[in-house]
């Protein structure tokens, strides 16, 4: 492994840049994790990369500089790759809210087929889900707008939206929080880049429940196919990594089936694990899972069959969470999480990264870098294949 810094214009606001240089399976050619602290000092990042190659950034900002102060707002950046450096922010949401400290209830987004950012988040005293979307240049954003009314019973942590085309999905889990296995999933559908939506439609199953302050995670494998990872509850205990695949037709709902569980995706707990799994789609338009199960990371490719395997040890006998992944245009996969994280702690940075084949690749990540509180890591793929990891 060779390591070297990376020439990048950055504000001074940045509090920390961290570039590791590792040898791709060709050995010919190289890519580069470049890590960074979220900029304007911002909580919770979110990264996408659109189909054109262009990375978006979502984060909360506090308004107060005040240490003890968490009211602030989400701002949206996009990454201007000739520069090597985030462009001028956006405000996102319309009424300034507290952060919440809690990983499971951070925002989302996805983009459209227009350019369009979408954004969903969750505000516990409202008991609501909050969704705006920007214009096609993406420098303004409507006024944000509730999206839950009949099924808002119980709930505890976020929301997530999907986009493809003109498709835009959010999807959220509902029900009572002292009977979590009669809880399930539910989703409205938007056919016109999301300036309207259809009525809220249960597409989970109760009778396996869904874990009331776990994080749930939504992506399109195309546009009438969408994809839900999420985790059960089935008799209060059984919280396993759930895979719905759902099929729609004119935005009306056909059919939903689950995956098989394996065991790696079992985990039984009497208390809910408070954690969080991100989908991506790799360069052979197929989605990859990483999630956690009784402490440690885990990944799956969601295809028939797919076998799911452990990511990597910790440093410590602590525990894994908040896993997310970046697949460049070699396949390599990054995936990166936090370690020893409370509801409020930060915890350390860690991070692993596989080779097409599913190889570890000759990369040890060992930097002691800890993540501010009420934060969790976030990572994307650059335009000429390398990584940029915000924390």
């Amino acid at each position: 492994m060779l390591s070297s810094n990376r020439n990048i214009s950055l504000p001074r606001s940045i509090l920390l840049i961290v570039s590791v240089l590792m040898l791709l399976a060709s050995g010919l050619s190289s890519a580069e994790i470049v890590i960074q602290a979220t900029p304007d000092g911002g909580f919770q990042p979110r990264l996408i990369v659109d189909a054109q190659g262009d990375v978006h950034l979502l984060y909360f900002k506090k308004r107060l500089r005040a240490p003890s102060a968490r009211e602030g707002n989400l701002y949206y950046r996009q990454y201007l790759t000739s520069e090597k450096r985030f462009g001028l922010p956006v405000k996102v949401s319309s009424e300034a809210y507290n952060l919440q400290t809690f990983s499971v209830a951070r925002a989302s987004l996805a983009i459209d087929g227009e350019g369009r950012i979408h954004v969903v988040w969750y505000r516990p005293k409202a008991n609501q889900y909050f969704y705006t979307r920007s214009n096609s240049e993406r420098n303004q954003f409507e006024t944000q707008r509730a999206m839950v009314a009949e099924y808002s019973e119980g709930l505890d942590a976020t929301a997530d939206v999907a986009a493809l085309g003109s498709k835009v999905a959010i999807v959220w889990a509902a029900g009572s929080l002292a009977r979590e296995y009669e809880r399930t999933v539910y989703a409205r559908i938007s056919n016109d880049f999301g300036a309207s939506f259809g009525s809220e439609i249960r597409i989970g199953n109760p009778d396996i429940g869904a874990c009331a302050c776990c994080s749930l995670a939504t992506d399109y494998a195309d546009e009438d196919d969408l994809r839900v990872a999420y985790r059960s509850a089935i008799d209060g205990i059984g919280r396993h990594m759930q895979l719905l695949s759902l099929e729609f037709s004119e935005g009306n709902l056909v059919s939903g089936a689950y995956a098989e569980v394996s065991p790696l995706q079992e985990w039984e707990l009497s208390a809910c694990p408070l954690s969080t799994n991100d989908i991506a789609l790799d360069n052979d338009a197929h989605q990859w899972l990483v999630f956690e199960t009784q402490s440690r990371i885990v990944q799956i490719q969601l295809v028939a069959d797919a076998i799911a395997t452990a990511v990597a040890e910790p440093f410590s006998r602590t525990r894994q969470k908040n896993p997310v992944l970046a697949i460049n245009a070699q396949g390599d996969r990054l995936i990166v999480w936090g370690e020893a994280i409370s509801h409020s702690k930060g915890g350390r940075l860690n991070m692993k990264l596989f080779s097409a084949d599913g190889t570890a690749k000759d990369f040890q990540f060992s930097d002691d870098i800890t993540m501010q509180n009420f934060t969790f890591p976030a990572a994307v793929t650059l335009p000429d294949g390398d990584f940029l990891v915000l924390h």
